[in-house]
């Protein structure tokens, strides 16, 4: 045999390894990667590939059952994906699995809204089964969502600045739900038993990392005044339904959320669920000084102190609080701004901006309405993100 036939016959072997476990260091780890729990798509799962390999994802040149697969599209895929890469706010690569019927053998049962999965309310109606359901809040114009074409035309192949200034970029043409989860580092991150190292998030300026599986990036690192919301139902605390409060269990998604969400970045949104959409959203600043804004009362400026707080909270106290706090990450079901459906073991309503569903939210989770009303009108008037008083 001359070498041109040994490299034809090395070559046709290498084809073959797909249908072995896949050996990819920390992808091995990550939820995709588990030999026990990864993707594992349907269609090639009967054909012998491996749960976690890279196949079920990703389609490179090699026969599947005999024929090689015709590209979605008639034409070649990004990153050689089995499926469009992103089309719209409901139709996204992701949700071929995160969904409720979808590619995964098994299904997916485990990505529930952050209220449920992280703040223990399991309340019918008050929580999404799947991502794609979480997504689709924006088009079904009730409920509120991230909006992903605007991750698309305002954050990926554009220049950024994070929270301390300092310019960040992502690829163009990758994913939209990659600007906050790196899908062969994210880690499957459950309630029960619920492990503060299993993060499943990467900050748009760092993708290459997992964010808040450090103890450095927690809470409590960044914030000795924090103090996690009551889990519902009791007088345990978010995220793990323990008597930990002091945010050591829990990722800094401040830091995340203000690689997009600060003082530097306009961002201009169509998200039809955003009251007065199309605009820019509101600039903020959760530090104790900021240019073009005023520095939140729910961040490290603190507005001073808390006023007529409810427990946890202490009135008369400094507390910075935490994004997911009040946000939904994904979507929520019934309010707007993705604010959660429960806070602090109360059901919260903000189906609009009237100031009734606002003095609900305000006055039913953290603050007690004391002598305090709304004596300007409206909530929102004092009250929101970049006002300095604090708000949402």
């Amino acid at each position: 045999m001359n070498p041109h036939q040994c490299l034809i016959v090395f070559s046709l072997c290498f084809l073959l390894l797909p249908y072995r476990p896949v050996l990819a260091g920390d992808y091995l780890n990550s939820a995709h990667g588990s030999s026990s729990y990864g993707v594992e798509r349907t269609s090639t799962s009967t054909l012998g590939y491996a749960q976690g390999n890279c196949a079920h994802c990703h389609e490179q040149h090699a026969s599947i059952g005999g024929d090689e697969p015709d590209p979605a599209g008639g034409e070649a895929s990004a990153y050689l994906l089995f499926d469009a890469n992103q089309t719209s706010q409901t139709e996204n690569f992701c949700f071929d699995c995160h969904q409720s019927g979808g590619y995964q053998t098994g299904g997916i049962s485990l990505n529930k809204s952050y209220s449920y999965n992280f703040g223990g309310d399991t309340t019918a109606g008050s929580y999404d089964s799947t991502i794609k359901v979480s997504f689709s809040h924006a088009e079904a114009m009730a409920g509120s969502s991230h909006y992903l074409p605007d991750f698309v035309s305002q954050v990926l192949g554009k220049t950024l600045k994070n929270a301390d200034g300092v310019n960040w970029s992502l690829p163009a043409g990758i994913n939209p739900c990659d600007a906050c989860h790196n899908p062969h580092l994210a880690q499957r991150n459950v309630n029960s038993p619920y492990d503060a190292t299993k993060s499943a998030i990467s900050r748009p300026s760092d993708h290459n990392n997992r964010w808040g599986d450090d103890a450095s990036e927690r809470m409590s690192a960044a914030y000795t005044d924090y103090l996690s919301p009551y889990w519902w139902g009791s007088t345990n605390h978010e995220p793990a339904n323990s008597t930990t409060s002091d945010g050591s269990n829990l990722p800094n998604y401040v830091r995340l959320c203000t690689d997009c969400h600060n003082q530097y970045n306009t961002i201009n949104s169509t998200n039809p669920r955003l009251p007065g959409s199309p605009r820019a959203i509101r600039k903020l600043s959760w530090k104790t000084a900021a240019a073009g804004v005023n520095p939140d009362g729910h961040g490290e400026l603190d507005g001073g102190t808390i006023v007529y707080a409810i427990a946890p909270y202490t009135s008369g106290t400094n507390m910075t609080l935490n994004c997911t706090d009040c946000h939904e990450p994904h979507g929520s079901p019934n309010n707007v701004y993705l604010v959660r459906s429960s806070i602090n073991k109360v059901a919260i309503s903000v189906p609009d901006e009237a100031d009734a569903a606002l003095q609900s939210f305000c006055f039913t989770a953290c603050h007690s309405q004391a002598t305090h009303t709304s004596s300007r009108n409206h909530c929102g008037n004092c009250h929101y993100h970049g006002g300095g008083r604090g708000g949402f």
